[in-house]
Protein backbone atom coordinates (compact mmCIF):
# COMPACT_ATOMS: atom_id res chain seq x y z
CA UNK A 1 0.00 0.00 0.00
CA UNK A 2 1.48 3.36 -1.08
CA UNK A 3 1.70 6.56 0.95
CA UNK A 4 -1.32 8.15 -0.68
CA UNK A 5 -3.40 5.00 -0.22
CA UNK A 6 -2.53 5.03 3.48
CA UNK A 7 -3.48 8.69 3.69
CA UNK A 8 -6.81 8.03 1.99
CA UNK A 9 -7.58 5.13 4.34
CA UNK A 10 -6.70 7.21 7.38
CA UNK A 11 -9.05 9.94 6.22
CA UNK A 12 -11.83 7.41 5.65
CA UNK A 13 -11.35 6.02 9.16
CA UNK A 14 -11.55 9.52 10.60
CA UNK A 15 -14.71 10.27 8.62
CA UNK A 16 -16.35 7.19 10.06
CA UNK A 17 -15.97 8.67 13.55
CA UNK A 18 -18.20 11.42 14.86
CA UNK A 19 -17.40 14.72 13.18
CA UNK A 20 -19.15 17.92 12.20
CA UNK A 21 -20.39 18.44 8.66
CA UNK A 22 -17.65 21.03 8.13
CA UNK A 23 -15.01 18.56 9.30
CA UNK A 24 -16.41 15.84 7.07
CA UNK A 25 -16.35 18.20 4.12
CA UNK A 26 -12.72 19.09 4.72
CA UNK A 27 -11.75 15.46 5.18
CA UNK A 28 -13.58 14.51 1.99
CA UNK A 29 -11.54 17.11 0.11
CA UNK A 30 -8.35 15.62 1.53
CA UNK A 31 -9.52 12.14 0.50
CA UNK A 32 -10.23 13.28 -3.04
CA UNK A 33 -6.82 14.94 -3.17
CA UNK A 34 -5.13 11.72 -2.02
CA UNK A 35 -7.03 9.72 -4.64
CA UNK A 36 -5.94 12.17 -7.34
CA UNK A 37 -2.30 11.99 -6.26
CA UNK A 38 -2.48 8.19 -6.16
CA UNK A 39 -3.93 8.03 -9.67
CA UNK A 40 -1.30 10.45 -10.95
CA UNK A 41 1.51 8.42 -9.37
CA UNK A 42 0.22 5.24 -11.03
CA UNK A 43 -0.27 7.01 -14.36
CA UNK A 44 3.29 8.38 -14.36
CA UNK A 45 4.91 5.15 -13.19
CA UNK A 46 7.34 3.66 -15.71
CA UNK A 47 7.43 -0.09 -15.41
CA UNK A 48 10.85 -1.69 -15.21
CA UNK A 49 11.27 -4.97 -17.06
CA UNK A 50 14.24 -7.32 -17.01
CA UNK A 51 14.43 -10.24 -19.41
CA UNK A 52 16.66 -13.22 -18.66
CA UNK A 53 17.84 -15.90 -21.08
CA UNK A 54 19.10 -19.37 -20.13
CA UNK A 55 20.46 -22.20 -22.24
CA UNK A 56 19.07 -24.85 -19.90
CA UNK A 57 17.48 -25.39 -16.51
CA UNK A 58 19.84 -25.95 -13.57
CA UNK A 59 19.42 -29.41 -12.04
CA UNK A 60 21.22 -28.85 -8.73
CA UNK A 61 22.42 -26.08 -6.47
CA UNK A 62 25.93 -26.02 -7.95
CA UNK A 63 24.55 -25.42 -11.43
CA UNK A 64 22.27 -22.72 -10.01
CA UNK A 65 25.18 -21.01 -8.27
CA UNK A 66 27.12 -20.98 -11.54
CA UNK A 67 24.59 -18.60 -13.10
CA UNK A 68 25.44 -14.87 -13.00
CA UNK A 69 22.20 -14.03 -11.20
CA UNK A 70 23.24 -16.27 -8.29
CA UNK A 71 25.16 -13.45 -6.59
CA UNK A 72 21.63 -12.34 -5.56
CA UNK A 73 22.47 -8.66 -5.83
CA UNK A 74 19.49 -8.02 -8.11
CA UNK A 75 15.96 -8.87 -6.91
CA UNK A 76 14.82 -9.34 -10.51
CA UNK A 77 17.52 -11.97 -10.99
CA UNK A 78 16.52 -13.76 -7.80
CA UNK A 79 12.95 -14.09 -9.09
CA UNK A 80 14.25 -15.62 -12.31
CA UNK A 81 16.25 -18.18 -10.32
CA UNK A 82 13.20 -19.08 -8.22
CA UNK A 83 11.34 -20.00 -11.40
CA UNK A 84 14.27 -22.06 -12.64
CA UNK A 85 14.53 -23.94 -9.35
CA UNK A 86 10.81 -24.70 -9.14
CA UNK A 87 10.92 -25.97 -12.73
CA UNK A 88 13.00 -28.89 -11.43
CA UNK A 89 10.44 -29.93 -8.79
CA UNK A 90 8.99 -32.97 -10.56
CA UNK A 91 12.40 -34.16 -11.69
CA UNK A 92 14.22 -34.20 -8.35
CA UNK A 93 12.53 -32.91 -5.20
CA UNK A 94 15.61 -33.03 -2.96
CA UNK A 95 17.78 -31.07 -5.35
CA UNK A 96 14.98 -28.57 -5.89
CA UNK A 97 14.73 -28.01 -2.14
CA UNK A 98 18.50 -27.42 -2.00
CA UNK A 99 18.24 -24.78 -4.71
CA UNK A 100 15.28 -23.09 -3.05
CA UNK A 101 16.99 -23.08 0.34
CA UNK A 102 19.97 -21.34 -1.25
CA UNK A 103 17.54 -18.71 -2.60
CA UNK A 104 15.80 -18.47 0.78
CA UNK A 105 19.03 -17.63 2.59
CA UNK A 106 18.66 -17.28 6.37
CA UNK A 107 15.05 -18.55 6.31
CA UNK A 108 14.96 -22.04 4.71
CA UNK A 109 11.78 -23.71 3.51
CA UNK A 110 9.28 -24.75 6.16
CA UNK A 111 7.13 -27.86 6.15
CA UNK A 112 3.99 -25.97 5.23
CA UNK A 113 5.73 -24.46 2.21
CA UNK A 114 6.84 -27.90 1.05
CA UNK A 115 3.31 -29.21 1.52
CA UNK A 116 1.89 -26.39 -0.57
CA UNK A 117 4.36 -27.13 -3.35
CA UNK A 118 3.41 -30.80 -3.31
CA UNK A 119 -0.30 -29.99 -3.51
CA UNK A 120 0.01 -27.40 -6.26
CA UNK A 121 2.99 -28.50 -8.34
CA UNK A 122 3.32 -32.29 -8.22
CA UNK A 123 2.73 -33.79 -11.68
CA UNK A 124 2.25 -30.35 -13.26
CA UNK A 125 5.47 -29.58 -15.09
CA UNK A 126 3.54 -27.28 -17.42
CA UNK A 127 2.78 -24.84 -14.60
CA UNK A 128 6.33 -23.54 -14.28
CA UNK A 129 6.86 -23.72 -18.04
CA UNK A 130 4.05 -21.18 -18.42
CA UNK A 131 6.39 -18.43 -17.17
CA UNK A 132 8.70 -18.79 -20.17
CA UNK A 133 8.33 -17.01 -23.48
CA UNK A 134 6.60 -18.79 -26.35
CA UNK A 135 4.30 -20.91 -24.18
CA UNK A 136 0.52 -21.23 -24.28
CA UNK A 137 -2.08 -23.96 -23.65
CA UNK A 138 -2.33 -24.76 -27.35
CA UNK A 139 1.33 -25.77 -27.64
CA UNK A 140 1.24 -27.55 -24.25
CA UNK A 141 3.36 -24.79 -22.75
CA UNK A 142 6.41 -25.53 -24.87
CA UNK A 143 8.93 -22.68 -24.44
CA UNK A 144 11.14 -21.28 -27.13
CA UNK A 145 14.89 -21.87 -27.03
CA UNK A 146 16.86 -20.43 -25.42
CA UNK A 147 14.63 -20.22 -22.36
CA UNK A 148 13.48 -16.65 -21.80
CA UNK A 149 11.46 -15.05 -19.01
CA UNK A 150 10.69 -11.48 -17.98
CA UNK A 151 10.40 -10.05 -14.47
CA UNK A 152 8.82 -6.65 -13.87
CA UNK A 153 7.70 -4.25 -11.14
CA UNK A 154 4.58 -2.14 -10.61
CA UNK A 155 3.68 1.06 -8.71
CA UNK A 156 3.43 -0.82 -5.39
CA UNK A 157 6.59 -2.94 -5.69
CA UNK A 158 8.70 -0.72 -3.45
CA UNK A 159 6.21 0.32 -0.76
CA UNK A 160 8.12 -1.65 1.89
CA UNK A 161 11.62 -1.26 0.49
CA UNK A 162 12.75 0.74 3.54
CA UNK A 163 11.99 -2.37 5.61
CA UNK A 164 13.99 -4.53 3.21
CA UNK A 165 11.16 -5.93 1.06
CA UNK A 166 10.42 -5.67 -2.66
CA UNK A 167 7.61 -7.38 -4.57
CA UNK A 168 8.11 -8.21 -8.26
CA UNK A 169 5.90 -9.83 -10.87
CA UNK A 170 5.95 -12.36 -13.71
CA UNK A 171 3.42 -13.32 -16.35
CA UNK A 172 2.04 -16.83 -16.75
CA UNK A 173 0.72 -17.63 -20.21
CA UNK A 174 -1.96 -19.80 -18.61
CA UNK A 175 -3.33 -17.28 -16.09
CA UNK A 176 -5.43 -14.14 -16.37
CA UNK A 177 -3.50 -12.30 -13.65
CA UNK A 178 0.23 -11.82 -13.18
CA UNK A 179 1.90 -13.59 -10.28
CA UNK A 180 4.06 -12.02 -7.57
CA UNK A 181 7.24 -12.91 -5.74
CA UNK A 182 8.31 -11.12 -2.57
CA UNK A 183 12.03 -10.63 -1.85
CA UNK A 184 13.82 -9.65 1.33
CA UNK A 185 17.19 -7.94 1.40
CA UNK A 186 19.97 -8.97 3.77
CA UNK A 187 21.40 -5.65 4.85
CA UNK A 188 24.93 -6.79 5.61
CA UNK A 189 25.51 -8.35 2.17
CA UNK A 190 23.00 -6.64 -0.13
CA UNK A 191 21.67 -10.03 -1.22
CA UNK A 192 18.01 -10.39 -2.19
CA UNK A 193 16.48 -13.64 -0.95
CA UNK A 194 13.14 -15.27 -1.63
CA UNK A 195 10.63 -14.36 1.07
CA UNK A 196 7.32 -15.55 -0.40
CA UNK A 197 6.17 -16.68 -3.84
CA UNK A 198 2.69 -16.86 -5.31
CA UNK A 199 3.59 -18.74 -8.48
CA UNK A 200 1.82 -22.04 -7.96
CA UNK A 201 -1.96 -21.56 -8.14
CA UNK A 202 -3.50 -23.51 -11.00
CA UNK A 203 -3.56 -22.30 -14.59
CA UNK A 204 -5.38 -23.43 -17.73
CA UNK A 205 -4.44 -27.01 -18.48
CA UNK A 206 -2.49 -27.77 -21.67
CA UNK A 207 -4.47 -29.06 -24.61
CA UNK A 208 -2.97 -32.52 -24.24
CA UNK A 209 -4.64 -32.77 -20.80
CA UNK A 210 -7.87 -31.00 -21.73
CA UNK A 211 -10.70 -33.37 -22.70
CA UNK A 212 -12.61 -30.42 -24.24
CA UNK A 213 -9.76 -29.15 -26.41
Amino acid sequence: MGFFDKLKNKVEATMNNKASSETRGALNSVKQGAEKLTNEAIKNFKRKDKTFTFDRLPENVDELKALPQANLQDPFGTVALVILALSNYNKDLDKTVEMLNYLKGPAPLMGQELGRMRDQLKGKDYLMRSYFAGTNPDNNYTPTNPLTLTVFDNPYSYDNEKDGYVTLWVHSSGADNDRQVRLRKKGSTGEWFLNEEYLLPGIRVPNEDNPWA
